[in-house]
């Protein structure tokens, strides 16, 4: 496994991230509340960023690389879940 080119290519993602989502000041958010997050909308994009991985891999020079498993064990401590 080649952790420099997961890096490069989750650094990669997280700008096609900012380009697609750009970051909302504190007065903007749901009706819930500024800043708040439902999980339903953290789900819709962890799989927009899942679905955005071969292109940040393209971008990089590292194509055909699998996500990087922990990012996705983050993800799921972060919704809760161990499995």
């Amino acid at each position: 496994m080649n952790t420099e080119n997961d890096i490069a290519a989750l650094i990669e993602l997280l700008k096609m991230s900012d380009e697609r989502w750009p970051q909302s000041g504190p007065e903007s958010g749901p009706e819930s509340g500024p800043g708040v997050i439902s999980q339903s909308d953290l789900l819709r994009e962890d799989h927009s960023l899942l679905e955005m991985w071969p292109e940040a891999c393209r971008r990089t020079g590292a194509e055909g690389r699998e996500f990087p498993p922990a990012v996705i064990e983050l993800w799921k401590r972060r919704l809760g879940r161990a499995n």
